[in-house]
């Protein structure tokens, strides 16, 4: 049985993004990640397209208004992505943190049309609604996000805005703290938060970008950037 280490930062998103189909696919059984691996008609836009079959790291991923998520295309993510989002869910769950609630990872359509250099039109982004611990209400980013709190990352020894919060803390302190943990580990390549702009008021946006030199530097929207 694998057992996460929640000192042990992930791969960074350059790195990840270097997997072919076989690594991450191996890379995800070896963290006991429940997944199907998806024929590529059924997805030509994703290079390693999968569905999850169950929780990463003790924590469920959902799109709770979705009727069908066997079906739904917005479940639909590149291997990749799913790798990225283990060690924070590791820390998420570490925390107490049961579901997280997101819009899509692959998005089709108009819009996505429109924007042809979202990595939603690849699979390789996530939008995080919200987060539930055990039988508490949801937490949504539009709630419960600080606007205009966190302008950087507090270094190891510091305290403050994005400090690592203890297992109670607040669902706004969490927020803050999954945002560094992902930036500061390099396990993303971008991350937008509602302080980025009004499209963003409601969700956390990360990604990982083909081709992104090494080592990951992540854009993160601070508050002021």
């Amino acid at each position: 049985m694998w057992t996460p280490d929640a000192t042990t930062a992930g791969p960074d998103a350059t790195a990840l993004m270097a997997m072919n189909a076989a690594r991450c696919h191996d890379y995800l059984r070896e963290r006991e990640v429940e997944f199907v691996v998806l024929d590529r008609d059924e997805a030509p836009e994703v290079a390693i397209p999968v569905r999850l079959r169950g929780s990463i790291a003790g924590v469920a991923f959902t799109i709770p208004w979705s009727s069908d998520l066997e079906r739904d295309a917005h479940a639909i993510w590149d291997c990749r992505l799913v790798a990225a989002v283990v060690p924070l869910a590791e820390w998420l769950h570490a925390r107490g943190v049961t579901e997280v609630q997101y819009f899509s990872a692959l998005r089709r359509g108009k819009i996505v049309q429109q924007k042809p250099k979202s990595q939603h039109n690849l699979g390789l982004a996530l939008d995080l609604y919200a987060v539930r611990r055990g039988s508490d209400a949801a937490a949504t980013v539009e709630d419960h996000y600080p606007r205009r709190t966190l302008r950087r990352c507090p270094g190891p020894r510091e305290r403050g805005p994005g400090a690592s919060p203890s297992a109670g803390a607040p669902a706004s302190e969490l927020l803050l703290g999954l945002v560094c943990v992902a930036t500061e580990g390099g396990l993303v390549h971008t991350l937008l938060t509602p302080d980025h702009d009004r499209a963003h008021a409601n969700h956390l946006h990360l990604d990982l970008k083909v081709g992104q030199s090494s080592p990951a530097d992540p854009f993160v929207s601070f508050h002021g950037t």
